[in-house]
């Protein structure tokens, strides 16, 4: 069959029609399990419905399907792969339809529907019919080899589940509502205005995000090559922007598709294992949980993840080159956005760094970047002293974006302790107490002309 184009006219079908049909057909399987004779107009209830269903399908109702899989998988779709969909997908769709479905099949365990209930629901009681069925859920099938559907478990006793993308293009909503395990959702959210870095990597920070919107577009409407991710590794010395660029694209990508992106934050304490295979096992669950999603994933610390492999000299050398490469294949194959950050590029395998889809270099600011990034940072509606001077502050002290944060609000908690404005003696604490985090002693000159504006003993 041939499913209509993808189409803007909000007079377009919806889909309500499968969920009352399917509501029908889980009131006949109720009845045949309790002997509950139905009403006599149920019948007529139930053809007029199927008409109805019928009626939908041909004005476009399924049109969401062209945006996630290729013309050549549509073209080769039947009635059945329809019906199919429409039973994978009513649990999501229709949750109070899930409970009823679960009652159905209590050897089963789960909302959505298994084998026999598809079979007893689309009556399907010749063998030709079940074997249609089978053909139809094959791993070469059109269903199942674009993605849209799932068959898990194992005979007879397999169950249909919908792929992330079709409910996200059907239902215009995410699989999961809650945050996958082994991440934490961000709060954190910046626009182009908060990043001062240079314009090359602003550029190939927008490429990215250009990437990540238009990437099932290019593969589905323009017949492009499939590329799952994208896959982008930020590097620089702490402090550059890196992770808060992670949040300016996730804010981007809201204003430019009119649907929140969600940003999250992988929690290595909560992947990473001492015991073989649970941390392969554990990153398979939260990336198949993200997958189709409206979200990112961020990694920070990647080297530590994605370290070189080494020569082997005995088990645990084996064992540890071969997780390297598992969570290689795995971000390769994962179908959403992921950013991994890194301080020392040369500390990630090579082999990593060949498949990522965008390298982005962020540099330690200059004087001009250090002025931008002071006078973003310090609290736009706390007073200053007149004496404040921006630029010579930048061009004293060289701290990376990371550090000027901290330094400013520093500042800004000191004036405010003593009920005046921001200046240069708060500022120069600050810095002084920023310089010392790694346990050294701080030079003057390290601090310029705001040693003078310290009232404590130089030591």
């Amino acid at each position: 069959m041939t499913v209509a184009p993808k189409d803007t006219d909000l007079s377009l079908p919806s889909l309500d029609a499968e969920w009352a049909r399917i509501d029908l057909m889980l009131v006949l399987a109720e009845a045949i399990r309790t002997g509950v004779d139905l009403p006599d107009a149920f019948s007529d209830d139930f053809d007029a419905q199927a008409k109805s269903v019928e009626t939908a399908r041909a004005a476009g109702a399924w049109s969401g399907l062209t945006g996630i899989a290729p013309p050549t998988v549509l073209d080769a779709l039947k009635q059945i792969d329809l019906d199919l969909l429409a039973l994978a997908m009513c649990p999501v769709a229709r949750p109070s339809l899930g409970p009823r479905i679960h009652s159905l099949q209590p050897q089963v365990g789960s909302a959505f529907p298994g084998l026999p209930l598809v079979q007893e629901m689309l009556m399907l009681r010749a063998g030709g019919d079940v074997d249609l069925l089978f053909q139809r859920l094959s791993p070469t099938s059109p269903l199942v080899s674009a993605g849209l559907l799932r068959v898990e478990g194992g005979t007879p006793y397999q169950v249909l589940r919908p792929g992330a993308r079709l409910i996200r293009a059907l239902l215009n909503r995410d699989a999961e509502l809650a945050p996958p395990a082994g991440a934490n959702l961000s709060s954190q959210r910046g626009t182009w205005d908060d990043l001062i870095l240079p314009a090359q990597v602003l550029s190939q920070l927008r490429d990215f995000t250009a990437w990540v919107q238009h990437n099932d577009r290019i593969a589905n409407e323009w017949g492009g090559k499939t590329m799952h991710g994208p896959l982008a590794l930020f590097s620089g010395a702490s402090g550059t922007g890196k992770t808060f660029a992670a949040s300016v694209v996730a804010t981007e990508l809201s204003q430019r598709t009119g649907e929140p992106w969600a940003l999250y934050t992988l929690d290595l304490g909560r992947i990473m294992s001492k015991y073989v295979g649970e941390t392969e096992a554990n990153l398979n669950a939260l990336l198949e949980s993200l997958d189709g999603r409206r979200a990112i994933l961020q990694i920070d610390e990647a080297d530590g993840l994605l370290g070189k492999r080494g020569e082997v000299s005995d088990a645990r050398d084996r064992y540890a080159n071969l997780e390297v490469s598992h969570m290689l294949s795995r971000f390769e194959r994962h179908n959403g956005p992921v950013i991994l950050t890194t301080n020392l590029r040369s500390n990630v395998d090579s082999a990593f760094l060949r498949r990522f889809q965008l390298i982005v270099d962020f540099p330690a600011p200059d004087a001009a970047a250090r002025a931008g990034l002071w006078q973003l940072l310090i609290p736009p509606a706390a007073p200053r002293a007149e004496r404040m001077d921006v630029p010579a502050i930048a061009d004293a002290v060289r701290l990376s974006g990371g550090s000027i944060a901290n330094a400013a609000h520093y500042a800004a908690v000191l004036a405010a302790e003593e009920e005046t404005g921001i200046d240069l003696p708060h500022i120069a604490r600050a810095v002084r107490a920023e310089l010392m985090k790694d346990g050294r002693q701080v030079r003057k000159s390290e601090i310029g002309f705001l040693c003078d504006h310290l009232t404590e003993d130089w030591t």
